[in-house]
């Protein structure tokens, strides 16, 4: 049985959550940023800090890697939420994401 992986992401604001969002893994997902070798399924533990600035851990396994390319897009991995606190954890990104304003809403605010 092999360690896992620890990631710690902080999530300042709900642009920074939204983008590494992956809504299309089930319950859902987040994108880590790494040039650490991982390998599909492997377990990870996430360290998050939401923008709410509440912390959270939670298990997750590698659903995708993606390797350093031209498109300029950092190297790293797509990790399923696992678990029912990955369910939790999921509900309460898919929260945040869908009541923060639109970038429009955003811009015309600092007037």
């Amino acid at each position: 049985m092999s360690v896992p992986g620890f990631y710690s992401l902080v999530l300042e604001d709900a642009d920074s959550l939204s983008a590494a969002w992956l809504p299309f893994l089930e319950p859902g997902g987040l994108f880590v940023a790494t040039r650490r070798d991982h390998f599909p399924g492997e377990e990870v533990v996430l360290l998050l800090q939401l923008p709410d600035g509440e912390k959270r851990s939670v298990a997750g396994s590698i659903a995708w890697i993606s390797a350093e390319d031209l498109s300029g897009q950092p190297p790293g991995a797509g990790v399923a939420l696992d678990g029912e606190e990955g369910q939790a954890l999921a509900e309460t990104i898919r929260r945040i994401v869908r009541e923060a304003p639109s970038p429009a809403e955003a811009l015309l605010a600092r007037f």
